[in-house]
């Protein structure tokens, strides 16, 4: 697949309308899959693209086989993200650039970070009853910073200004020392996880409940 997938990716997710995920929170959700300390099948988060807070909404596509070419793009992103996590100092995360101030944005990729984290909270407290003092300051420091982005938290202008400076500097790290935690602990974990085709009659992958074959391969 061509360098330049992400571009194709992000018009696509931009083309899905309000409820589907961006490239930079949908960068932060998978990287938490990964880094998951229990593991997460793509039939627990696929949906969760593209189904906005309420879980109602529905991927669109007039091209056919536009369904699996976008989950393809998807899974691509997946095994990417986690060769990198694979060699040590080569993760880096999509975070957006303000074009205006030319500012880092780290929200929405720790947005994404925590929507994964919510689908299988007991293992991150797995880390956080663990001895490992950087790995829990990491976890802490990501839902500081989650509860700031997303206002449930209110923090001090200082405080905020050495967020905004520091945040895109640390990501990095709090993912390569969370997903160290997760390879020493349970090194036996399968994290790859296969590109499958949906089958003509399998559940059709955007959550209609309809086989495949009558539902997005019609389109």
């Amino acid at each position: 697949m061509p360098l330049d997938y992400l571009d194709e990716l992000d018009r696509l997710l931009l083309d899905q309308g309000e409820n589907c995920m961006l490239l930079s929170q949908l960068d932060g959700f998978l990287t938490g899959i990964l880094v998951s300390p229990d593991l997460l099948a793509p039939s627990q988060w696929l949906k969760k693209i593209w189904a906005g807070d309420d879980g109602t909404g529905m991927l669109q596509f007039s091209e056919m086989g536009g369904l699996q070419h976008f989950t393809d793009l998807v899974m691509h992103h997946y095994h990417v993200i986690l060769a990198c996590l694979d060699q040590p100092g080569s993760f880096e995360p999509v975070l957006e650039i303000d074009t205006r101030s030319n500012e880092t944005l780290w929200e929405l990729w720790i947005e994404g970070f925590g929507q994964a984290m919510d689908l299988a909270p007991s293992g991150w407290q797995r880390i956080l009853d663990d001895d490992d003092a950087g790995c829990r300051a990491a976890i802490e420091g990501i839902r500081e910073l989650r509860a700031f982005a997303d206002g449930t938290k209110t923090l001090s202008l200082t405080v905020e200004d050495r967020w905004d400076k520091e945040a895109p500097d640390l990501i990095p790290i709090w993912v390569e020392m969370l997903h160290q935690w997760r390879v020493e602990n349970d090194p036996d974990r399968p994290a790859t996880i296969k590109r499958q085709k949906t089958g003509r009659n399998d559940p059709c992958p955007c959550g209609s409940g309809a086989k495949y074959k009558k539902c997005c391969s019609l389109n």
